[in-house]
């Protein structure tokens, strides 16, 4: 079964969801993390207009207390959204934007190796 990967960006990104479909993970596109699929990696491309704590609170309410759950956030700001992987158990990857797709399979797969 394929690793399913919550893409959450503000915009679209189509040329990104077929990228990481054409590498076999089921990419469930979203404009918000809100409603976010409780299952599989959430990638989030981070803008810059939303506030930190926001962001931080988002992805500890997301990832709850589901061990196998993981997260990687994109960002213009790693060290601002430190405090995000912090208490996480090692959940939460922080990726400086911009991001190519291999680094984002790399980042998803690494994850996936976790959860055996």
């Amino acid at each position: 079964m394929p690793t399913i990967v919550a893409l959450v960006s503000r915009e679209p990104h189509d040329d990104l969801v077929r990228y990481l479909e054409g590498v076999g993970f089921e990419v469930r596109p979203l404009r918000t993390p809100v409603g976010a699929p409780r299952e599989g990696v959430l990638v989030w491309l981070t803008d810059h207009e939303r506030d930190e704590g926001s962001i931080v609170a988002t992805i500890r309410a997301w990832l709850g207390v589901k061990p196998e759950l993981r997260a990687i956030l994109v960002t213009g700001r790693p060290v601002r959204l430190r405090e995000a992987a912090s208490d996480a158990q090692g959940r939460v990857i922080l990726l400086p934007a911009p991001v190519f797709g291999w680094q984002l399979v790399d980042a998803v797969r690494d994850e996936g190796s976790r959860l055996s």
